[in-house]
């Protein structure tokens, strides 16, 4: 079972892929003399499984170009393409909160020591006033008041306008924290829900025993596609199926890439037969698109889906669910492709 892309990493590959990448992933180091560090394996690890693409295309390039992988670009691919620029990101972000409180901190310090200074004026000249009988002395008096009072106002002004500006500055990282939150959440590629958020959704959905029904898609013949026409192209071809998959959400059904060119569908609320139409409809629309080169005309050909569904049943498990609906879409494969089976 393949990966998506998400922060942190989720990997969900039985064994034999997983051991199978892991010999791929030592020859690939040993060839290209890279330390056999965390760091440099799973760079590696992600480059043979097939299901980082970003990071296979600047492997790609700087190979063609024959540009030595060391373990100083094995680390910024790691960076980069495997954590996403996560931890820089949430760094930023938490840095710039400290500012923001410690600038804060600092105007009200100084608010705070303005206002206890022209406390002690004002207590001063009330006292002055109960014995003032010259008109000078009121009048110097009146003018010590004032000042003491424009002290206070501007103090205040400016500590408001500091707020305001720290608040503008606290809504711009509360922005930048739900980008990093909804980022760990969703496949950068397709904008789907990522694998691990959907293993949540769906492990949630169980316990409470709510009614909906899986489905899983495979694009047929993905392989071929991204053989024959290149892996950009094939980038696309997810694309557009996945925005098949957004029109039919409705902000109810979730959708998400369930791995490689497998994607998925949680329908809630929903009977097997009311899924089946759905998902039928969307076969039926990707088969009929004619997809087209890239600054050309010519079109693609053909491009068709496989589907699987099944229903929630009681004391379901995510696992049991997932391998009803496996099962239909072994059965969608083998009897054909470019069909819809149910168990």
């Amino acid at each position: 079972m393949s990966k998506t892309l998400s922060f942190p990493p989720v990997y969900k590959h039985e064994f034999q892929q997983a051991s199978e990448n892991l010999r791929q992933s030592l020859l690939l180091a040993n060839r290209h003399k890279t330390p056999i560090t965390p760091v440099n394996y799973a760079v590696w690890y992600e480059y043979v499984s097939g299901d980082n693409q970003a990071l296979m295309n600047s492997i790609d390039t700087r190979l063609k170009k024959n540009e030595a992988i060391t373990p100083e670009v094995t680390q910024y691919l790691y960076e980069k393409y495997v954590l996403m620029g996560m931890p820089e990101r949430l760094n930023n972000t938490n840095n710039g909160l400290k500012l923001v409180v410690d600038n804060t901190l600092e105007n009200l310090s100084k608010v705070e020591a303005t206002a206890s200074q022209c406390s002690q004026g004002l207590t001063q000249s009330q006292a002055q006033l109960e014995t003032c009988n010259d008109i000078d002395e009121l009048k110097t008096l009146v003018n010590q008041i004032l000042i003491n009072t424009q002290q206070i106002s501007s103090s205040s002004g400016e500590l408001k306008s500091e707020l305001t500006r720290s608040t503008e500055e606290i809504m711009k990282l509360r922005q930048e924290l739900e980008s990093v939150k909804e980022m760990a959440r969703t496949d950068s590629l397709t904008g789907l829900l990522n694998r691990g958020a959907f293993d949540n959704e769906l492990q949630y959905l169980c316990s409470k025993g709510y009614s909906f029904s899986l489905v899983l898609f495979d694009i047929d013949n993905f392989k071929r596609l991204n053989d024959s026409f290149g892996h950009l192209l094939g980038d696309k071809v997810l694309q557009f199926f996945a925005s098949l998959l957004k029109n039919q959400c409705n902000d109810i059904h979730l959708a998400a890439r369930f791995g490689g060119e497998e994607l998925a569908m949680i329908f809630m609320h929903s009977s097997l037969e009311e899924t089946f139409m759905i998902t039928e409809s969307i076969r039926e629309k990707f088969s009929e698109s004619r997809l087209k080169k890239k600054g050309s005309d010519e079109s693609i050909g053909q491009v068709t889906v496989s589907a699987g569904i099944s229903s929630f049943q009681d004391k379901d498990s995510p696992i049991s669910l997932i391998e009803r609906a496996d099962q239909a879409l072994y059965r969608s494969k083998t009897g054909g492709r470019n069909q819809v089976n149910f168990i």
